[in-house]
């Protein structure tokens, strides 16, 4: 993984913290190889993917909902709330302030 996600890297000799490895889709992409060839797979099933459950178990937490990033080209699903994470996760690329706040109150 961490080998993987630094050939991608563009000259920065700093090494990778463990939550930077994957902290973000196409960063968890490069981290794990998945490429285009796995494009309308599904990875919780094909063979190509070996998935297990974690050690720990999930729990009862905040789930952010909000829209996704980097995709203003979508035309009206660009602003559908189709992005979700865990609050206070720093594996989470980008935070969005302003919806865990407004989320936050209705809690």
């Amino acid at each position: 993984m961490r080998q993987l996600r630094s050939a991608q890297r563009k000259g920065s000799a700093k090494p990778l913290k463990d939550w930077q490895l994957c902290n973000g889709p196409s960063k968890l992409c490069q981290a794990f190889a998945i490429n285009k060839s796995f494009d309308q797979k599904d990875l919780a099933r094909d063979t190509a993917v070996w998935m297990e459950p974690g050690s720990e178990a999930p729990g009862e937490q905040a789930v952010v909902t909000a829209v996704r990033i980097g995709v203003s080209y979508g035309g009206e699903w660009a602003q559908k709330p189709l992005r979700f994470y865990i609050r206070g996760n720093k594996c989470v690329s980008v935070v969005d302030k302003k919806v865990e706040r407004e989320q936050g109150a209705a809690d």
